[in-house]
């Protein structure tokens, strides 16, 4: 009987802790999709703004690595994805 006690509490231990896996898989994904999105929205942003003053992608380039602090390639692929967009 006493084993059962405790297979009962491991059981109740193990349920325990993937809630609180999950939970914490969900705050963490939320965390990264809101900088995610607000990283895009910076790139759309200075994309789109740069492209209207008659930047060169280059520039575009150079500013979004400057002001949203994009890698090259994170800005490359951004701009390409923009680009294809109309404005």
């Amino acid at each position: 009987m006493g084993g059962t006690v405790i297979e009962t509490e491991s059981e109740r231990l193990r349920r325990e802790g993937i809630k609180q896996g999950i939970r914490q898989g969900i705050s963490q994904g939320i965390s990264q999709g809101i900088s995610q999105g607000i990283s895009q929205g910076k790139a759309q942003l200075l994309i789109e703004m740069g492209k209207k003053e008659g930047l060169d992608d280059a520039t575009i380039l150079k500013r979004m690595q400057e002001w949203a602090g994009l890698s090259m390639e994170q800005a490359a692929a951004y701009l390409e994805q923009y680009t294809k967009q109309p404005v």
